[in-house]
């Protein structure tokens, strides 16, 4: 078995190899896709890692009270004496050159660089010449690194996650790591079925039999995208929503209250939710580590 398998499996990756490419990595403060507080850049040329940039980023403010930090650990204090998106930017453009843009989840980091760059008015990078190593595998960057055998450093580090994109862009070529690939198409079909609800998952309970009403979950139509560490069966956090309230639904529409995002969200699902809020309407997305709260404790 090699690593042809996982990369076609959902994504036909039929292109010449693409050996010079910078990956990137973006967090941000809140939800807001302009609210970059930091990022990574990993340049590869030839296939070899040459450079590598990492800096905080005083985030375009939006007004948000709620912040990310629970994922990043970054503060709203650390980044306020840091530089603005348009003060590195000139550093940024001259380490992208022209070269393409690799990232683990286009929907959310290409997103975030064009909406930035827009924000202050710049030109100079082609943020559409880019890859997406989520679409070339449907996995998410830890499952990734998993499978390839890459060590993905700290998760949620700008820098160390546009390193094991890196390596997993390589390594979906061909380019690296193939003898460690420790996955098969059996296993990445395994995965995907984990992803599935019962059907009874997607049947509201009734109200006298929720475990507790006093969550985000009570009465509101859920989705669940992505993939979650602690709850890697998606029937079995679907089942725990619905015992809290939840009508557990499998895509995002105009009637979708809340988002319960993990990682590798779903492009067009991130687009979707950008595109209702747009229209005025009120989507909450919750994170793995408020989520476990909430399950946990009920929410503060």
């Amino acid at each position: 078995m090699t690593i042809l398998y996982l990369c076609t499996f959902n994504y036909m990756f039929s292109m010449d190899k693409v050996l010079n490419f910078v990956a990137i990595d973006f967090e941000t403060m809140t939800v807001e896709l302009t609210s970059a507080c930091a990022i990574g850049l990993v340049k590869v040329i030839d296939g070899n890692i040459q450079q590598k940039f990492y800096s905080l980023i005083n985030p375009i403010p939006d007004g948000r009270e709620r912040n990310n930090t629970h994922i990043h650990g970054i503060t709203p204090e650390m980044v306020v004496s840091a530089p603005t998106f348009a003060q590195l930017f000139p550093q940024l453009a001259q380490l992208i050159g022209g070269l393409p843009i690799v990232c683990h989840n286009r929907g959310v980091d290409i997103n975030i660089m064009q909406r930035c760059m827009d924000y202050y008015g710049l030109t100079g990078v082609d943020a559409a010449n880019n890859y997406c190593t989520y679409e070339m595998t449907g996995l998410s960057l830890t499952a990734c690194c998993a499978q390839f055998g890459i060590n993905m450093g700290a998760h949620h580090d700008a820098l160390d996650d546009a390193d094991a994109c890196a390596k997993v862009f390589l390594a979906c070529q061909g380019a690296i790591m193939a003898n460690t690939f420790k996955g098969g198409l059996s296993e990445v079909i395994a995965a995907s079925r984990t992803k599935r609800f019962e059907h009874a998952t997607l049947i509201p309970i009734a109200d006298d039999q929720v475990q507790n009403q006093d969550t985000p979950f009570f009465h509101a139509k859920v989705v669940i995208t992505g993939t979650f560490a602690a709850y890697p069966k998606r029937n079995e956090l679907g089942k725990l929503l619905q015992a809290l309230g939840a009508d557990v639904d499998t895509a995002i529409s105009k009637r979708t209250n809340v988002v319960v995002m993990g990682q590798g969200a779903g492009p067009a699902k991130i687009k979707k939710i950008e595109t209702l809020r747009d229209e005025g309407h009120d989507i909450r997305i919750i994170y793995e580590e408020e989520l476990k709260q909430i399950l946990d404790y009920g929410e503060d």
